[in-house]
């Protein structure tokens, strides 16, 4: 799961200051609606959040760890991140990451850029701030492979068509479309013995009913069928180096 409350909003300049108390559906409505779906088949996911929430919301950023679910970070106000100079990105990866730690506790392992592509520098950021997944782009055409990047970091990539904005922010796909679509990627996983991330988001798939009642739907298929198991990013990568 990406993103958490005002963060993107204030970084593109949408608005100029947070919401207020009741005027705030993807904190106040879409995160819960995730959060009780997750609840409700019993899984932990990887939820990459801005820093800045560490800040502006910590007794929520500590509750996501609270739950069990693992904590990564994604920039500080979702950044044009591939466009940030390399003293401006070690800076805000910095911030981010002491803001997350301080308020949830424990330090984020996880990194995906916002917007999906990282600089010629991340690495080596990363690397230093002590992270060991990036899992901010998608798969190269016809590789979704884990790889290594430096000594203590790996590369996870994700397929953009499980990104829910991809469909219904930016395709503005139907419902039953996309049904279609993860449900063959899911028999194609599960034929491969590979794996498959969605990524899905509180202000996205969290506010439209029909959107969350797929998203309940994909988690029941891969719940009642052996065949599959749900991980966290973290654990991904310790089965990938076993």
């Amino acid at each position: 799961m990406d993103n958490l409350s005002d963060a993107a909003d204030l970084g593109r300049g949408v608005i100029d200051k947070p919401r207020p108390a009741g005027q705030n559906p993807p904190l106040e409505t879409g995160f819960p609606a995730m959060l009780d779906l997750y609840e409700k088949y019993g899984l932990k996911i990887t939820h990459f959040v801005e820093g800045w929430n560490g800040e502006a919301h910590p007794d929520i950023v500590a509750d996501i760890v609270q739950r069990g679910h693992t904590l990564g970070m994604h920039g500080w106000v979702h950044e044009k991140w591939s466009e940030l100079a390399a003293d401006e990105e070690r800076r805000l990866a910095q911030k981010a990451t002491e803001k997350l730690e301080q308020a949830a506790g424990v330090r984020p392992q996880a990194f995906r850029a916002p917007g999906g592509k990282r600089t010629p520098q991340t690495t080596a950021i990363l690397s230093e701030l002590g992270y060991r997944i990036d899992a901010s782009e998608p798969e190269q055409p016809g590789e979704l492979q884990i790889s290594q990047l430096s000594e203590t970091l790996w590369n996870v990539p994700y397929k953009r068509v499980c990104v829910d904005a991809t469909h219904w922010l930016w395709d503005k796909q139907p419902v039953a479309a996309v049904a279609e679509q993860w449900q063959e990627l899911l028999r194609e996983t599960r034929e491969q013995d590979h794996y498959l991330i969605f990524v899905w988001h509180p202000h996205v798939m969290g506010i439209e009913p029909a959107y969350l009642e797929l998203g309940d739907a994909i988690l029941d298929q891969v719940c009642s069928d052996e065949a599959y198991q749900v991980l966290t990013l973290e654990e991904l990568l310790v089965g990938h180096q076993a």
